[in-house]
C-alpha cells in the first residue's frame, strides 16, 4: 500500500489545488509549495551537519517552484525539537537564513514547538506569476519529447554507500555522498520562462515514479528509449544495464525536473544555455498515444521505490560490477 498517495487522494478529491508539484493561488498569482524533513526520517545527526539539513529543507521547496515554473521568493519557517537538541537546531535555523538569503529568498515568519525529535517544515511562495505560464504534470502533447538532467543516480549510491555499506571505489564514493549529503541546486527557473516547455515535474521519488505521474496525469503513453547517457559515468561502473536502469529510474531526491517540449525545439542555442550554468540537458524519448511508461529491455518487477516513511529504500537490490 502507498500511503503517501493514499493520503494525497484523501485531500485531492475535487481539488484543483492538489496534484502538481505547487498550488497555484488565482487570487494572489502565485505558487506554494511546503515539505517536511524528520529527524531519523530524512536525516539524522550523525551523517549529516546542520547546513547540509538546512540545505536539503531549503532545496525540496526551491525545485518545486521551479520545476511548475516559477521564481521563489518568501518562505515560512517551522521547527520543533527538544531542549538537549537546541544547539544543532539554532544552527539549522542559522545556515536556512544563510542559504535563503543567498538564493534570494525571504524567511517572512514560522513557528517554533517542542518535540522529542528534530521536525523542520518549510513553505516557499513564488514571484507573482500567470497562471498561463505554470507548468503542470498534466500537459504533455502528443509528439513531445522528453528532457531531464543529466547525471541521476549519484544521490542513491550515496545513501546505500553510508547505510547499507554498500562498498564503491574512492572516486565514485566521494561524488556520490556528497550528491547525497549536499545534492546540487540548479538555478534555472529563468531560463525555463523562457522555454517552450508544455509539462514539467521534480524528481523527488525517482524518475520512473515521475514519468508515471506525468503520464497518467497527461493522459498519454511515454516511451524512454535513452537511458544510458544519463550518467555515463556510472554506466561504465556498473557493467549490468539492468542494474544500471534500477539505479537511474529509483534515485531518489535528485531534485531536478523531467520536462517535455514540442519535437526538436530544444536547440543548441537552449542547449548551451543550461551549459553555462553546468546543466547538462538529455532528451530520453518521447510521448505518443495511449497510457503508461514503455521502457526497452527492461522489467519494472524489478524496480524498487524511494519510501518517504522510512530512512532507506523500499528494498536493497544489489548493485556490483559485472
Amino acid at each position: 500500500m502507498n500511503l503517501e498517495s493514499d493520503i494525497i487522494k484523501t485531500f485531492s478529491k475535487q481539488n484543483d489545488f492538489i496534484g502538481d508539484d505547487c498550488a497555484y493561488i488565482k487570487e494572489t498569482k502565485q505558487l506554494i509549495s511546503t515539505d517536511n524533513l524528520i529527524e531519523n526520517t530524512h536525516f539524522d545527526l550523525k551523517s549529516f551537519t546542520a547546513y547540509q539539513i538546512a540545505h536539503r529543507l531549503f532545496l525540496s521547496n526551491y525545485s518545486d517552484i521551479q520545476s511548475s515554473g516559477g521564481m521563489p521568493k518568501y518562505a515560512l519557517f517551522n521547527i520543533s525539537f527538544p531542549k538537549n537538541k537546541s544547539k544543532i537546531a539554532l544552527s539549522i535555523s542559522r545556515n536556512l537564513k544563510k542559504i535563503s538569503k543567498i538564493n534570494n529568498v525571504e524567511i517572512i515568519g514560522g513557528d517554533t514547538t517542542s518535540s522529542k525529535y528534530i521536525f523542520l517544515s518549510l513553505t516557499i511562495i513564488s514571484k507573482k506569476i500567470d497562471k498561463a505560464k505554470v507548468l503542470l504534470r498534466s500537459k504533455a502533447r502528443i509528439n513531445d519529447d522528453i528532457y531531464t538532467f543529466k547525471n541521476i543516480g549519484f544521490s542513491k549510491l550515496g545513501f546505500l554507500n553510508l547505510y547499507q555499506k554498500f562498498k564503491l571505489p574512492i572516486h565514485i564514493k566521494k561524488l556520490s555522498i556528497k550528491q547525497f549529503l549536499n545534492p546540487k541546486l540548479y538555478k534555472y527557473f529563468d531560463l525555463f520562462e523562457k522555454l517552450p516547455v508544455n509539462s514539467s515535474m521534480d524528481i523527488s521519488d525517482g524518475l520512473y515514479t515521475t514519468l508515471e505521474e506525468m503520464a497518467l496525469q497527461s493522459k498519454k503513453k511515454f516511451i524512454i528509449n535513452n537511458i544510458v547517457d544519463i550518467n555515463p559515468f556510472l554506466r561504465a561502473f556498473i557493467n549490468n544495464e539492468k542494474k544500471y536502469l534500477n539505479l537511474i529510474f529509483s534515485s531518489g531526491e535528485e531534485y531536478i525536473p523531467v520536462f517535455t517540449a514540442s519535437k526538436n525545439i530544444i536547440d543548441s542555442k537552449i542547449i548551451s544555455s543550461f551549459k553555462k550554468r553546468n546543466i547538462e540537458i538529455i532528451k530520453i524519448g518521447s510521448v505518443s498515444r495511449g497510457k503508461g511508461v514503455k521502457i526497452k529491455n527492461f522489467n519494472l518487477t524489478e524496480l524498487n521505490y524511494f519510501n518517504h516513511f522510512k530512512f532507506s529504500f523500499d528494498s536493497f537490490y544489489q548493485i556490483k560490477r559485472g
